[in-house]
């Protein structure tokens, strides 16, 4: 399993991202595991937070624009709208 990149050195989950990517949500866990996920457009988002099983999943719907789930998610196994990462 990936680990978080954010985790390593000086970076800690309460400081801002300085690396963000888009997402394709699929099957596979996200490398590196991001402080963050967030809705670029409004939509729905499914995700895999980092410790539940691969089938247990959480869906969000309706979502606006900026929307964080609230957990460090390991996958995006759906998206409606646009959703990217925030890492380091």
């Amino acid at each position: 399993m990936a680990s978080p990149e954010w985790n390593r050195g000086g970076a800690s989950a309460m400081n801002y991202g300085r690396k963000g990517a888009a997402i394709t949500p699929g099957a596979s866990d996200l490398d590196p595991i991001p402080k963050a996920v967030v809705m670029t457009t409004t939509g729905d988002i499914t995700i895999v937070p980092d410790g539940n099983a691969n089938a247990t999943t959480i869906t969000f719907t309706g979502c606006p624009v900026g929307f964080m789930p609230p957990y460090v998610v390991r996958r995006v196994t759906a998206c409606s709208g646009t959703c990217a990462t925030v890492d380091a």
